[in-house]
Order: structure tokens, then sequence, then C-alpha cells
């Protein structure tokens, strides 16, 4: 028995993993940024400031964030020898219409991304929307329409802006609730012309 003809065969990508572009075009950091690249055998690591104002290292999990001892923040090194792979992923954010193109060519007809919520609501609801980002997310949507490509879009995958894991305690408070909301409502708004699937979130 073949596929039906409305089947949608397509890929699946994560903003916080191949966008990049990671503070550009009012974006905030979200946790992965501050993670540093590992390998088979180490697991990715961190730096933090300790409460005494010393620089320090953790090795951390990628896709849950690690809460430091109270008074410590993480920060980013400016050593040119240590690699930040999701600073530039792929560098989607300013190659998606050569991969949007590629994709065509290779037949596909659907794409599952994600819209960071560190892109289009940075600094939460207090901070506004950025609308750089989402503007980014509109011109993607109509460069995938192009190729008739049909976008499902997933609004969290592991890209809450940052300040919410560190000052608020991420997930685990209720206020963030609101805050979810306020961005969904954004994205249906701004971009229902020309999104038809929606996903929540991703891994539960």
């Amino acid at each position: 028995m073949g596929l039906r003809k409305d089947f949608l065969w397509g890929g699946d990508i994560s903003a916080a993993q191949i966008e990049g572009a990671w503070n550009e075009d009012g974006k905030s950091p979200i946790y992965r940024d501050y993670l540093l690249g590992g390998n088979a055998s180490t697991k990715r690591s961190a730096y933090y400031r300790d409460e005494n104002g010393e620089i320090k290292k953790v090795y951390v999990e990628a896709n849950t964030s690690t809460r430091l001892p109270k008074g410590c923040k993480y920060v980013i090194s400016d050593d040119p020898k240590d690699f930040y792979p999701n600073h530039l992923g792929s560098d989607f954010y300013h190659k998606y219409k050569e991969d949007l193109k590629l994709l065509a060519e290779m037949g596909m007809k659907a794409f599952n991304v994600t819209i960071s919520w560190a892109r289009v609501l940075p600094y939460g609801i207090e901070g506004g929307v950025n609308p750089k980002g989402v503007e980014f997310y509109r011109e993607f949507f109509k460069e995938c329409k192009k190729y008739n490509i049909e976008p499902i879009v997933t609004l969290y995958k592991y890209d809450m802006p940052f300040f919410y894991e560190e000052e608020w305690g991420g997930w685990s408070n209720r206020a963030l609730i609101d805050e979810f909301v306020a961005f969904t409502k954004i994205c249906f708004e701004e971009h229902q012309d020309l999104v038809k699937y929606w996903v929540t979130i991703n891994e539960i």
C-alpha cells in the first residue's frame, strides 16, 4: 500500500540547534547558549561566576538546565579557544533561503520547525515583542510557501529566554504559564495566515 497523496514528507529542526545568531536582532540568551561543545566521551560544560566573582566550570546536561549554587551566574567566555556550537548552529538564521531551496530540490513537502521564544519575546511580557524576531519567522514562512513546503510549527523546544530559568526557576514557577500563553498568542496572531499546523511542546 502506498502513501496517501496528502502525506506530509519532510524534515525536522530545532531553532535552538540550528539558527545561530544567538545574540542578534534582539534575541536574548537561552540555556544552550552558555554550553561549550562536548563529544561522545565528554559531557558539555559551562562557565559560571560564583558569589566571590571567581570563574569556574561545571559539566551539564544539554536539555535540562543545571541549577547553580545560590549567588552564581552562568557566563560566556571571551576566550577564542572556547567553542559554543549553538552560537552559530548551521547559521540557519542567515541561510534559511538556501536551505529551503535545497529541501525543495529533495522533494520535501513539510518542515517541522520551532519558533524561538527568546527571539520573539526575549525579556518576557514586560520586555515586549521583538519585531525583528516576528519578521524573521514571517519571512521564513513565506519562503516555505514559495516552495510549497508546509511548515509544522512547534512552540517550545528548549529555547525559553534564560532569565526565566535563572530568575524564575523555569517551568517550576506557575507564573511562567501566563508568559507562555502570551508568547503562543503572539505567534498565532502574527503567523495564522501562513501556518496551518501547530504543536505546543516538544517531548513533554
